[in-house]
């Protein structure tokens, strides 16, 4: 309460000397100017001997005023800033009331200018009662002890007949002096309870932004796949002398190794809401999605997954984190690992904003259609399945939040201005900045204001600074190898054709080892030929390798969930290893594409031998 009233009083001296110097400059020009009224007031007997005098006293108050100002603009606000303001009601006040004298005592009209200081200082100065009734006492004590002494001839009805006026005028300015300074009291009083929650939330604000910087890091380092991050919240704020931002985005690169092969992972996101409660979002997202990331660098069974898997169940697991928040807390992003041997993306997109391929100059979207909602959604079945994308030596990949297209810009039709509502948008914006992340923000700041959060992810592809040739540092499954020195042709193949032919020659002439490893070769080398993941899972089938014709068959799953014989190669593959349940919801998926494969009925009929489940009437 204490601090409050000081901290009132300071304010109070600051609006008091700022209004001060207002009068101040009112009194330097006003006092002249009504100069030119005395030349019509005066008698004109009694022109010549009083108008020079008049003159003098206002060029006297006009400079005496002059220098109070000065002296006001150059002195720093504290309580003696009251005293110029009884000064100056003492010398303006008091040059009136000599005219009054020179001109009929208390029969002079003149009288009148007095009510205008009264007006002028009561009111504008933030005063109480008691500042206002003193200096009001000023102006009457100068006014009756002046013309009773020169005023001899003076009519009793006329010094009631003023002071009647002067006091009215007195009430008035005091009474409304008295409310306003309490009124200013009380809005302070209001603002200050505004100011002290304003000042913890942005301490809270500051505490959230200092949890938020260390979980938005890119520590991918990568020479052949480098990344780059820009972020700007919407929410700027100052916490004492720190000025920082807050907001809902977020962006995370960082390298892992997956079934001994490097990967870059990269992520950008946005969660809902705005200010601390998208922050609080992207903190969740942060320490959960870090803590994946150490996870899969410490425990050597993560690492023995497959990109698809690892990908897919990263996303599993931050849906249950935020379906925990029941719908109150939600975050699109695109997700993604790249391969820095093949170039291959692998990326799940949460109804983000499309990536952009920065190629040759130009521009497109690698996405056309949104395939899963935002992460934390309620009551959505999701099959989540994995994208593929492969990038060529110079691509860029642009990843970005919705601030990239949430801008106000001119519209000449409408003569203001209108929220971008052209999909291709950025796609213009990046390829007027060349695919560099400091131009195309540059250019989307000179474009229009930009009224949502805003981050953006470049990743680039450079096979060039490789040290090691292609597929140097691939290498077959140790089942399928003998110290790692074939002499077969597949050994040594880089070529996808070549590796292409191989598995069908084998294939053909019944070498089913080496065509497997063929296979193996080309799927390790080229990631991206999906079709013989499919070829892997249902050979391995054949010849009773179910264990891995389950890990290749998930694996295209993950990439092509609708393809309907490697469902009924899994269900086989799952039913054979004793996963009779999991055998069951595969074929599920069959007979929702297929109510009457037949080769999904006869696998049915397996089933029932177990557990006699009527699969096709529960569908």
């Amino acid at each position: 309460m204490i601090h409050q009233e000081q901290s009132f009083r300071r304010f109070v001296w600051a609006l008091e000397k700022k209004w001060i110097q207002t009068v101040c400059i009112l009194g330097f020009t006003l006092v002249p100017i009504f100069g030119g009224l005395d030349y019509f007031i005066i008698p004109k007997e009694y022109l010549d001997e009083n108008l020079g005098y008049f003159l003098s006293l206002r060029a006297f108050a006009s400079f005496f005023v002059l220098i109070q100002y000065i002296i006001l603009r150059f002195s720093k606000p504290n309580a003696w800033n009251t005293v110029h303001a009884f000064v100056f009601t003492f010398v303006v006040g008091g040059i009136i009331t000599l005219m009054t004298a020179r001109l009929g005592g208390f029969e002079s009209s003149y009288y009148a200018g007095l009510n205008l200081v009264l007006i002028a200082v009561n009111l504008f100065l933030p005063w109480n009662a008691v500042k206002g009734a003193l200096n009001s006492g000023i102006i009457l004590v100068q006014y009756l002890v002046v013309n009773l002494i020169f005023d001899h001839d003076y009519k009793l009805i006329s010094i009631i007949n003023n002071l009647y006026f002067l006091a009215g005028t007195m009430i008035i300015s005091v009474t409304i002096a008295h409310f306003k300074f309490n009124l200013t009291k009380s809005e302070f009083e209001k603002m200050d309870v505004i100011s002290t929650l304003k000042s913890q939330q942005d301490g809270d604000y500051f505490l959230t932004s200092l949890v938020l910087q260390p979980l938005s890091l890119n520590l991918s380092k990568s020479e052949i796949v480098p990344v780059e991050f820009f972020t700007s919240q919407k929410k700027k704020f100052t916490f004492k002398n720190w000025t920082q931002e807050i907001g809902g985005d977020i962006s995370v690169s960082n390298v892992i190794t997956l079934k001994g092969r490097r990967y870059v992972v990269f992520v950008n996101a946005d969660a809902m809401g705005k200010s601390l409660q998208g922050a609080g979002g992207a903190i969740v997202f942060g320490a959960v999605f870090h803590a994946m990331i150490q996870r899969t660098k410490m425990l050597e069974t993560n690492q023995n997954q497959y990109p698809e898997r690892w990908l897919r169940n990263a996303v599993i697991e931050l849906q249950k984190t935020f379906e925990s928040f029941d719908g109150a807390m939600m975050i699109s992003l695109v997700i993604g690992l790249v391969d820095e041997e093949s170039g291959l993306v692998y990326y799940i997109n949460a109804e983000h904003p499309f990536p952009v391929l920065y190629r040759d100059g130009r521009a497109s979207f690698i996405d056309s259609q949104i395939y899963f909602r935002k992460i934390g959604m309620l009551e959505i079945k999701s099959r989540f399945f994995v994208s593929l994308f492969q990038l060529q030596p110079g691509d860029k990949l642009i990843l970005g939040s919705d601030g990239r297209e949430d801008l106000m810009v001119f519209d000449p039709t409408i003569g203001g201005k209108s929220m971008v509502e052209d999909e291709n948008f950025f796609l213009h914006i990046v390829e007027q900045g060349k695919g560099e992340l400091r131009e195309i923000v540059s250019i989307l700041k000179d474009s229009g204001d930009i009224i949502d959060d805003l981050s953006l992810v470049k990743i680039s592809f450079d096979p060039a600074k490789r040290e090691n040739g292609p597929g140097n540092s691939l290498r077959a499954p140790s089942q399928y190898s003998e110290n790692g020195t074939h002499t077969n042709g597949y050994k040594h193949a880089e070529d996808l054709e070549v590796l292409k032919e191989l598995v069908s020659s084998s294939s053909k002439n019944g070498d089913i080892e080496e065509s497997i490893q063929a296979a193996i070769r080309l799927v390790e080398i080229y990631p991206g030929e999906s079709n013989y993941l499919y070829f892997l899972a249902k050979t391995f089938n054949r010849h009773r390798d179910y264990k891995e014709s389950v890990e290749q068959g998930e694996r295209f799953r993950y990439r092509q969930p609708d393809h309907v014989n490697n469902l009924l190669v899994l269900s086989d593959s799952y039913r054979r290893l004793g996963n009779r349940r999991r055998a069951e919801l595969l074929l599920k998926e069959v007979f929702s594409f297929e109510p009457q494969n037949q080769t999904a009925i006869n696998l049915l009929g397996k089933l029932r031998n177990h557990n006699g489940k009527d699969l096709i009437k529960s569908n």
